[in-house]
């Protein structure tokens, strides 16, 4: 039987890797990778020294130390979303004012194009 150390600290250099390789390929921007490398150093800290989550799943009074790592993967996963989902406005709101900027200038654009056409040709008359 493989002991839950090296096991964890496996998983967290795995996800290290998938990270880099997908920040290699462009799947994903360096801004978000950080975030995800970090959480593999955690993974890798805490499988290596299992006795952080003990004492602090004592300090906050957790009996049962792995609840307290469910609940801190809970955690980040729910501000990471809210951090998504905050993004995602943003990215709509400028996706929309873009949107209008690209409609003014496609009708400008046009209005040129109009006004070039209805203009007589003064080549002819020059002579």
């Amino acid at each position: 039987m493989i002991p839950y150390k090296i096991t964890t600290t496996v998983i967290g250099a795995i996800l290290f890797l998938i990270i880099f390789m997908l920040v290699r390929r462009g799947k994903l921007q360096e801004k978000f990778a950080l975030t995800w490398f970090a959480i593999g150093i955690i993974v890798v800290i805490l499988g290596l020294f299992p006795v952080i989550i003990d004492k602090i799943a004592w300090l906050t009074g957790i009996t049962y130390p792995p609840a307290l790592l469910f609940a801190i993967a809970v955690g980040v996963l729910l501000i990471q979303n809210l951090y998504l989902f905050i993004f995602t406005s943003q990215n709509e709101v400028r996706i929309k004012e873009l949107l209008q900027q690209v409609a003014v200038l496609n009708k400008l654009v046009e209005d040129l194009r109009n006004t070039d056409a209805q203009k007589p040709d003064d080549t002819d008359t020059a002579h």
